[in-house]
């Protein structure tokens, strides 16, 4: 089982460094940390001038971008009391899409198992145990690979919603398609 250390590396693998692209809601995007996200968090005024802009994306370290995972991403939805081998995708998804949607996306993989789940977004002791039963009942190949699926259909929806998402769709399918098994 890889570690969080270990996760986040190739999470901030998967994201690169940094990019500025019009058609990324998202805005300017250094490691996986967005504008958007960033102007929510005061510390992220990097370069000390009382606004969070694109400036200070640039200064976004790997060493930043790995804090920030780890406390917004991975501890503070806990993702970290999940099931060992579920938590690397679950990680990934919550820095690339939110930890709401990716706990939305698990929910709804349990459900599609036949398991009864309240798909509220959140972990807490109810996700944990059915998550660890539809592994026991199913194994984690399928549980996986159901949550690679959701994850696809997930984006094919952003695509459909807003076509300007399209030039990101391979790349956040090659993304998902990591972790299937």
């Amino acid at each position: 089982m890889k570690t969080v250390d270990q996760m986040i590396a190739d999470i901030i693998r998967r994201e690169g460094g940094y990019v500025d692209d019009k058609n990324d809601n998202g805005g300017a995007t250094n490691h996986g940390v967005s504008l958007r996200y960033a102007k929510g968090k005061p510390e992220l005024d990097l370069n000390g001038d009382g606004v969070i802009d694109a400036k200070d994306i640039r200064l976004v370290t790997p060493e930043i971008a790995a804090e920030l995972y780890k406390q917004d991403f991975f501890v503070q939805p806990n993702i970290h009391r999940l099931p060992l081998k579920l938590q690397p995708q679950v990680f990934d998804m919550s820095v690339n899409a939110g930890a709401k949607r990716a706990v939305i996306l698990l929910q709804n993989t349990i459900s599609q198992l036949g398991i009864r789940i309240n798909i509220d977004g959140a972990i807490g002791p109810v996700t944990i145990r059915l998550a660890e039963q539809a592994i026991a009942r199913f194994g984690f190949k399928r549980v996986n690979n159901g949550y690679v699926t959701n994850r696809i259909a997930f984006y094919e929806r952003l695509v459909a919603n807003d076509a300007k998402q399209g030039r990101f769709l391979k790349g956040w399918k090659n993304r998902a398609n990591e972790f299937r098994l």
